[in-house]
């Protein structure tokens, strides 16, 4: 029986350069009898599996598609918001495949902060300490910071020997993380593979957290002034960003950046319980394990720039700007 891998994630561990680096080498994975299909894919990645899986509307055509004799790779990090029910009919209707989760699992508070960002990018407004508190208040009830969770749905939906576990924190120390994936599926790496390297728009960057804080004040303007959500204020944000200066945007930043504060993670509690969970519970399924022993340094923003008179002036000037951006 051949294999079904489904890649699930999660958020924010490299799933965009994963996928870009999939799409790109098709060729090179059809040689070892491995499709990464065109079908089903929106952008990069196959997110209207997802929701066709959501939906029940997993089709006797599409059923066939799957019964070619090759393996084949799905990704998509939306496929990890899917329940147990939901994947238990992916199982129930693919039976010519044998399905295999591969799970990119990333320490919580490294992860917690990329995902505030991603958050924020999409028209969120929650500050990153509030933000953060609201998972650390119920640490074992958050699939966000307890990996095991999910872990524990997908063995019991498709069985333990089928969850392949990737440490995406040792694999991001090494710089291995698509050498890594590619063992993940029983592969190995090809010369002619094409790397990121030659792709440079394959990652999905950070922003620096001055931007992401003046974003979020934004976000909380164009709701409340003019019911606009989601991530347009983002994107004329990015787009415009060079001329905002006449705005007094560098200025802003200056102030923003005076009220960072520097906080070290990695050694927190919901860390030390998970990966002990993770490891008693899943360390055979790891490729790569390596216990954490890195502290990372975060750059957050107390929440109060926002009532600097000068800091309410010139954000009603970005506002003003930007309104009429996205009017036009």
């Amino acid at each position: 029986m051949n294999t079904l891998y489904l890649h699930v994630g999660p958020h924010k561990t490299g799933t965009t350069l994963i996928q870009k680096f999939l799409l790109d080498n098709q060729s090179h994975l059809f040689k070892k009898n491995v499709v990464y299909p065109k079908r089903f894919q929106k952008i990069f990645g196959h997110h209207e599996f997802r929701e066709l899986i959501a939906e029940r509307k997993l089709t006797q055509e599409i059923v066939d598609f799957f019964d070619e004799e090759h393996d084949f790779i799905l990704s998509s990090e939306d496929f990890i918001s899917l329940n147990k029910d939901d994947f238990s009919y992916l199982k129930d209707s693919i039976k010519s495949k044998n399905i295999v989760v591969l799970f990119s699992w990333r320490r919580a508070s490294f992860k917690l902060y990329s995902i505030w960002q991603e958050v924020i990018k999409h028209g969120g407004t929650e500050s990153f300490f509030s933000y953060y508190h609201e998972h650390l208040a119920r640490p074992g009830a958050s699939q966000m910071l307890s990996a095991d969770l999910k872990l524990n749905m997908f063995s019991n939906v498709f069985g333990l020997r089928n969850i392949r576990i990737l440490d995406y924190d040792a694999s991001a120390d090494n710089n291995s993380l698509l050498q890594d994936f590619i063992s993940l599926t029983g592969m190995s790496w090809q010369p002619g593979f094409v790397t990121p390297e030659q792709n440079a728009d394959a990652v999905n960057r950070s922003m620096d957290i001055t931007d992401i804080e003046i974003i979020r004040a934004l976000n909380q303007r164009f709701k409340v002034l003019f019911d606009i959500h989601g991530a347009e204020v983002r994107n004329q944000y990015a787009k415009h960003v060079a001329s905002l200066d006449d705005c007094g945007l560098t200025e802003l930043k200056a102030i923003v950046e005076s009220y960072i504060q520097i906080l070290n993670v990695g050694n927190y509690f919901i860390d030390v319980r998970c990966e002990s969970i993770i490891v008693e519970k899943f360390k055979e399924n790891i490729l790569n394990y390596k216990p954490n022993t890195r502290i990372k340094t975060l750059r957050i923003a107390q929440p109060d720039w926002m009532l600097e008179p000068k800091a309410q002036d010139i954000l009603q000037h970005i506002t003003q700007k930007l309104k009429t951006v996205i009017e036009q």
